[in-house]
């Protein structure tokens, strides 16, 4: 039962993030993306820290860890909505995903691994879904280029989780509070030195705290719950195939986001890249690292 209960959450919060680029991307036409990205990270990171509290988890614990994934994370976040505020929420939610794909590339650049026959070919399937997606060389954004370094950052931190997991009892509470008050420094260095106010308009802080609650903080609770049941494969087929597809009806049908029939076929092309690379070369990254991260 707990097992069924556990695709249900995986699908549910793949449905949040695939959503949240549509919902975002017009608050940012009234906050910063790196402003939003703190309060975002902060009051998540509250709630983990009340929680930790309560319980009395360790608030030290492998600290180092949390550091150092949460640099590679701030990088994934921040230069994800950065990436938002330039380009489409579709765009963004199909190019974020590359980071699956680059994982085997720097793989073998840092550890030597071999890339496998499969692996090219889902990237060349994805470049290729890329290319319809965006509209061709002319029609790559600054925005697009900015969301690709946020695939390549969230390739370094699956890596790097991996990495670190060889110690298995440990307390994901912690790790999550660690992560997410690394992201708020961040951003809060970043505005002080970049001159951006981290204020927040009353006209939009109760947006700001329902879209944080939704979709932030509900999927990281739900995820570390549901990984003590589900399997490689299911949180990867949801989080490549549920969360794109999901912010492509959002961005395309909900909120009439600008589209073609040719970049709505690409971003097909791109899920089924996703889909072979977790099918074919058996390389279930996203699926991995959410079960050895978020399970005890």
């Amino acid at each position: 039962m707990n097992k069924q209960k556990s695709k249900i959450v995986f699908f549910l919060a793949a449905l949040l993030w695939g959503a949240s680029y549509a919902f975002q991307k017009p608050l940012l036409t009234f906050i910063d993306p790196i402003s939003f990205t703190f309060w975002n990270f902060l009051f998540s990171g509250i709630v983990f820290l009340v929680y930790a509290l309560i319980k009395k988890i360790p608030l030290t614990y492998r600290w180092r860890e949390g550091i150092i994934l949460g640099i590679f994370l701030s990088g994934m976040e921040i230069f994800e909505m950065i990436g938002l505020n330039h380009t489409s929420s579709a765009n963004t939610v199909f190019l974020t995903n590359l980071g699956m794909l680059i994982i085997p590339y720097v793989s073998f650049l840092i550890y030597k691994k071999k890339i496998k026959f499969e692996d090219n070919i889902a990237i060349l399937l994805a470049i290729a879904g890329m290319y319809m997606l965006v509209g061709g060389l002319t029609g790559f954004k600054y925005g697009d280029g900015i969301v690709l370094i946020s695939a390549l950052a969230s390739a370094f931190y699956f890596i790097y989780s991996e990495r670190f997991e060889g110690e298995k009892s440990h307390y994901i509470t912690t790790l999550c509070i660690q992560q997410f008050f690394i992201i708020s420094i961040i951003c809060a260095i970043w505005c002080m030195f970049s001159n951006i106010s981290l204020t927040v308009v009353p006209e939009i802080r109760l947006t700001v705290l329902w879209q944080t609650i939704a979709f932030t903080t509900i999927p990281f609770v739900i995820i570390q719950w549901a990984c003590k049941w589900a399997d490689e494969m299911i949180a990867t087929i949801y989080d490549g195939v549920i969360e794109p597809l999901t912010g492509a009806i959002f961005s395309w049908i909900i909120f009439l986001e600008a589209t073609t029939k040719i970049q709505m076929l690409g971003g097909l092309i791109m899920i089924f890249s996703f889909v072979f690379a977790a099918v074919f070369s058996k390389r279930h990254y996203l699926g991995h690292f959410f079960l050895q991260t978020f399970k005890k």
